[in-house]
């Protein structure tokens, strides 16, 4: 079992990444509205306002996507599904997907444990 963390940087593709979790049978993912942490100390912190000019074109906020997947094979098809629709996360400012091991969950969908 996998967590996987999908930083959007690009929110235009959030409604088919989401439809191509759908297709893959990924459900119960969260999504949360993040804000790069440059972009937080180029405007709260004053040492750093210079940082604005150097962020000129990135975008302000990103979509943060968790959802547990059942192995790599499904992340791996997720991917590739992915780059079929023209969400490359290889491509300058797409995003970034990582994953981590599960060790352990509780949900309605019962117990799961693994510990290495």
């Amino acid at each position: 079992m996998l967590m996987v963390w999908i930083i959007l940087n690009k929110e235009e593709h959030e409604d088919d990444l989401l439809s191509a979790m759908i297709e893959l049978e990924i459900t119960g993912a969260t999504i949360l509205d993040g804000v790069g942490m440059e972009r937080v100390l180029a405007n709260d912190v004053p040492i750093f306002a210079g940082l604005i000019q150097s962020l000129a074109g990135s975008r302000p906020y990103n979509k943060n996507i968790i959802a547990v997947l059942k192995d790599k094979d499904t992340l791996i098809r997720l991917i590739d599904v992915l780059k079929e629709i023209g969400i490359d996360f290889q491509e300058p400012e797409i995003g970034e997907i990582f994953a981590l091991p599960v060790s352990f969950s509780l949900s309605q969908y019962g117990l799961f444990e693994d510990w290495v």
